[in-house]
């Protein structure tokens, strides 16, 4: 079974100019995206539940006004399921294979720039599809209908990360929202994490902060702590480590590769100096904002830490008491006394 079962379904989505029979076409490709990108997301229990559904009650559920909470999960992850079939679609779309060997599609071909805004456009629409289906599941996970999800591995690894989302990223450094660079980002967000903010917070707090967000209790002052200062050191220290290198190779099996966009490539010379140099000066802007704000968590924990307030911080070796007052030597007519201010 698939997401999508008909072509209309399909078109709803991605406007395609082909019959009623040709949904066959795609269906290896649905088949791979949904195994692959969807089902890591929803979760095997969830991912099985909506397959399951039958062609009746998937109609049912995508009637307007119909109050199940899968009808709009169902809309979004068609959405998805469409999106980036047709990214892995577009290569075969274009040529005919046959035991004559492989030629071109009758009719002419677009060009390949078309071809590959297209493919960026699909991407795009589809990764952002995902982000939704994410905030969709979030805000509904008390839902009984979903509740298959709510307490899956899945849920848990969307919620382990003090940037969960492209949109929570975005709210702290302009990624546009977009789910392939948050994906992109990831693996430098996960070291920024254990080797940036983990020592500077010490090991309880670290642990605390983790827990709350996966079982989604997240203290006042944790939250506090999250918004005004964590979140924003990790997504500035994030993006100057990705400048700097860590995003654009690719290991790809038979080589490493790198992928660089340049936005102006009329005058080669000089776009490569300038894009050069303002990688360069966003990174390091990038990373002394990450350092002020990861400063201030510091400054912010080491005066508000109590036996009460952020204990397992006050109780660990990370934890520094505020400076005490400096004494001040005054001369008067008398003998000299001590003041403190």
């Amino acid at each position: 079974m698939s997401f999508i079962r008909t072509i209309e379904q399909f078109c709803a989505h991605v406007r395609v100019n082909v019959s009623g029979t040709d949904l066959e076409n795609l269906e290896p490709d649905l088949s791979l995206v949904e195994t692959q990108r969807l089902r890591p997301l929803l979760g095997p229990a969830l991912y099985n539940d909506l397959q399951a559904l039958s062609d009746t009650d998937l109609e049912e559920l995508l009637a307007k006004g119909n109050p199940d909470v899968r009808s709009e999960l169902l809309r979004l992850v068609q959405r998805a399921a469409a999106n980036l079939a047709m990214v892995e679609y577009m290569p075969l779309l274009q040529v005919l294979i046959s035991d004559a060997g492989v030629n071109l599609a009758g009719g002419k071909t677009a060009f390949q720039w078309q071809i590959k805004d297209l493919k960026v456009s699909f991407t795009r629409k589809g990764y952002n599809a995902l982000e939704e289906v994410l905030e969709y599941l979030d805000a509904h996970i008390d839902a009984p209908e979903l509740a298959a999800w709510g307490t899956s591995t899945a849920a848990v690894a969307t919620h382990q990360y003090f940037l969960a989302t492209a949109r929570q990223f975005s709210a702290h450094y302009a990624i546009a929202d977009s789910r392939l660079t948050y994906l992109a980002l990831l693996p430098t967000l996960r070291k920024v994490e254990r080797f940036d903010l983990a020592p500077a917070l010490g090991a309880a707090l670290y642990a605390e902060l983790k827990e709350q967000l996966i079982d989604r209790d997240l203290s006042a002052d944790n939250a506090e702590l999250l918004d005004l200062f964590l979140r924003p050191a990790l997504a500035h220290f994030v993006v100057a480590k990705a400048l700097n290198g860590d995003v654009g190779l690719t290991l790809n099996g038979d080589a490493v590769e790198l992928s660089m966009y340049r936005p102006d490539d009329s005058n080669a010379k000089e776009a490569d100096a300038s894009f050069s140099q303002l990688l360069t000066m966003k990174a390091a802007a990038a990373l002394e904002d990450g350092r002020a704000f990861l400063t201030q968590a510091r400054q912010f924990l080491n005066t508000q830490a109590s036996p009460t307030r952020f204990a397992s911080y006050f109780t660990s070796s990370a934890y520094t008491a505020p400076t005490a007052p400096r004494p001040v030597v005054t001369n008067t007519a008398a003998a000299p006394t001590m003041r403190f201010f």
